[in-house]
């Protein structure tokens, strides 16, 4: 076969979760498949993104830039579908939400989830919009969708009434081990990130469904019986800085800002425990993560976050303050149930690599070019 690969969403360092999607799903490609040949069609601004080193894997540059989103919608909608008959692909592989509604071939869509529906308020207007119509649109006239949680499958059956046979799913993968010895000398970290030592760690997010706010309320209902920072990786929506100062735990609290990736299991592995409050999640790539970098974790109830993280870690009410201190508090107080979680999350781990996504993925493509 002859795949191609539809990058025209990708802005490197801005997309998150899709990125990491897009970079983990194209290595796991290269590792199990020399077979195929492979096509990645990415805009101006991932003109150098790192691809996988492949003999059968070719990079062609659009004429296009993810920045302006109504030019990229037009370049995908009328001159993707012309480049696909001109490289005589015969499988097309759209990976951010949104394809070709026409194509010269099968083609396959991944939605990752659908927070832009359900969380309304988190995204501008005309964004929301265009995104909803291409995405939905996407999804009813490819061959197949790929999303990657059960959670999220069943709100795009629910949502987008799309019959569960059209739809596989193929759970993300973690770090490479190589990864995880990227460290760098802790004391130096420490000191750069500000970081005082034990602390309870989280990554931040601009956006409400990050759920910030209510975890440093949170936090503050549980500062004066442990000794504890909160470390929040990233960078956060000004109403955080409100919210703490309004508990008076400014001092207790340190917000990195941007972590490049190879500082971030670093600072998740010298924690004594990791939240995520989040709203909504299609997968929950962090739980992994902290999982990977052997730290207890705290998360929330909603979304697919059960789903991935396992019996590897604490649940609580991501709406509930009380709920999320009492989940804080519990994990601080017992040494030994945070060993546990440790080991369970170990196990859990096991579920999830890059190569059985590319596996899966790769069956959908063979499924897709044979109909």
């Amino acid at each position: 076969m002859k795949i191609g690969i539809n990058l025209l969403y990708l802005l490197p360092g801005v997309v998150g979760g899709t990125e990491t999607y897009a970079a983990g799903l194209l290595h796991g490609l290269a590792e199990i498949d020399q077979r195929n040949e492979y096509v990645v069609f990415v805009n101006r601004e991932s003109e150098s993104w790192p691809l996988p080193q492949a003999a059968n894997l070719t990079r062609i540059v659009c004429p296009v830039q993810a920045v302006g989103r109504a030019s990229r919608y037009l370049f995908e909608q009328v001159r993707l579908p012309r480049l696909l008959a001109q490289y005589h692909i015969e499988v097309v592989h759209s990976l951010g939400y949104v394809g070709p509604l026409v194509t010269p071939c099968p083609s396959v869509v991944s939605i990752h989830d659908l927070n832009y529906i359900t969380l309304r308020h988190a995204m501008p207007g005309v964004k929301r919009t265009a995104l909803r119509f291409f995405s939905i649109q996407s999804a009813k006239r490819a061959n197949h969708v790929i999303t990657i949680s059960d959670f999220s499958k069943r709100e795009i059956c629910r949502i987008i009434k799309l019959d569960p046979g059209k739809i596989t799913v193929t759970h993300l993968g973690t770090m490479k081990n190589s990864a995880l010895n990227s460290s760098g000398n802790w004391m130096e970290l420490s000191k750069r990130y500000r970081i005082r030592e034990p602390y309870v760690v989280a990554f931040g997010g601009r956006t409400l469904n990050k759920n910030i706010p209510r975890l440093i309320r949170a936090f503050a209902l549980v500062k004066d019986t442990f000794p504890h920072s909160l470390v929040l990786i990233g960078h956060l929506p000004a109403d955080v800085d409100l919210a703490a100062e309004s508990e008076g735990i400014r001092n207790r609290i340190a917000i990195t800002g941007y972590v490049p990736e190879e500082h971030v299991l670093p600072l998740l592995s010298h924690a004594d425990l990791f939240v995520l409050p989040s709203l909504y999640e299609g997968f929950g790539l962090p739980v992994l993560e902290a999982q990977q970098a052997a730290v207890a974790v705290a998360c929330s109830t909603a979304g697919s976050l059960p789903e991935v993280g396992g019996d590897g870690a604490l649940y609580f009410d991501p709406t509930s303050i009380a709920h999320i201190a009492d989940t804080i508090r519990h994990g601080l107080a017992d040494e030994t149930l945070r060993s546990q979680l440790i080991l369970k999350g170990q196990t859990n781990l096991s579920r999830f690599s890059w190569e059985k996504t590319a596996r899966e993925t790769l069956s959908v493509y063979q499924t897709v070019f044979q109909q």
